[in-house]
């Protein structure tokens, strides 16, 4: 099957290593710090957003506890893809409304219109009733197929928990997660639950986003990322700052750190 949609990416580089002066931190802290920066160096936000390489059909996970910045690295990141479909699964959500305000087209349910005529979209169901699950469940559903079948758009869910298990569409995820990348449909997922996700979010993803984390059962879901020593990721991911973020490229195996503006900021770095 063929796309209509264009393909685009841009080069991604990694800096030196940053140097932790040793008088800054006690022994053991010290040389925990010194692994983290040797395995994952600090990347100033504006650079890594201006290089990162994003091609289509490549998958993006970001997995952080509510108030770290999802939601606001999602949007960032969507300016960087044409055609895009975002989910939206609340009664009433301030994102949905900022997304309509700057051009994004709603529609309950997917429609037939042109992606040159409509490029970015809010599907967004009814979802005002008590028993609306439902309706919701049929329109994404109707939405997974549209996609599966036109290829070249970017699916944009920011309540991965919601879609996969309220809603029961782990079937239509994995499919894209694993079919996706030779339609050029890219699959955007956030969640702050990993262990209540398909496990085809971080073994398929090609970017993966981790806020800070040290629940114990929430580090344990991350194990081997291709390859990567999952103690490593473990470690780092439970010392992050607050905001700041682990990128791990789960095709190049490079991992650094970056922090992006906080919620609520703009985080294009432009």
């Amino acid at each position: 099957m063929s796309s209509v949609f264009p393909v685009s990416g841009a080069g991604f580089s990694l800096p030196k290593v940053d140097r932790i002066p040793r008088s800054a931190v006690p022994g053991n802290a010290y040389e925990r710090d010194a692994r983290i920066a040797s395995a994952a160096p600090r990347i100033p936000w504006a650079d890594f957003y201006r290089e990162l390489v994003w091609k289509q059909g490549e998958h993006v996970a970001l997995i952080g506890p509510t108030g770290s910045g999802k939601t606001s690295l999602l949007i960032s990141l969507l300016s960087l893809r044409s055609y895009i479909a975002v989910v939206a699964t609340k009664p009433r959500d301030s994102t949905m409304d900022y997304l309509i305000s700057h051009g994004y087209d709603r529609f309950e349910k997917w429609e037939s219109v042109s992606p040159q005529r409509s490029p970015r979209r809010v599907i967004w169901p009814n979802a005002r009733d008590i028993d609306s699950e439902e309706k919701q469940q049929e329109a994404f559903r109707e939405m997974y197929r549209a996609i599966y079948r036109e290829g070249g758009w970017c699916l944009a869910i920011d309540e991965g928990f919601t879609v996969a298990d309220t809603l029961g569409l782990k079937r239509e995820m994995r499919q894209i997660w694993t079919q996706g990348r030779s339609l050029g449909i890219t699959q955007v997922v956030a969640t702050q639950r990993p262990r209540w996700v398909p496990t085809e979010m971080y073994d398929q993803s090609t970017h993966l986003f981790f806020w800070q984390n040290s629940d114990n059962r929430m580090l344990d879901v991350i194990g081997d990322i291709n390859g990567r020593d999952s103690r490593q990721v473990k470690e780092i991911v439970a010392n992050l700052d607050r905001f700041q973020v682990l990128y791990v490229n789960t095709r190049s195996g490079k991992m650094c750190r970056t922090t992006p503006p906080p919620p609520g900021f703009d985080t294009t770095g432009r």
